[in-house]
């Protein structure tokens, strides 16, 4: 396995435990916050994921790779 990174999800707190679930079925995950009541009045939270990035990166992972710089 390679590095890690620490992803951010911000929403409803359903919306952040599906979104979870969907990277967690695409990148070994080490760990998942607790969900983090945003500031203010609102009904948002903040869910922080750690997940590792695999060492050995297939062509489709290589070619979303090059898409994401294009579109930045």
């Amino acid at each position: 396995m390679s590095g890690a990174i620490r992803i951010r999800l911000w929403g409803l707190r359903s919306e952040c435990e599906t979104a979870a679930q969907h990277i967690a079925s695409v990148l070994p995950v080490v760990s998942v916050s607790e969900p983090r009541a945003d500031r203010g009045q609102s009904s948002l939270v903040r869910v922080y994921i750690e997940a590792r990035l695999p060492d050995d990166t297939s062509t489709h992972h290589r070619a979303a790779g090059r898409e994401l710089e294009a579109g930045s």
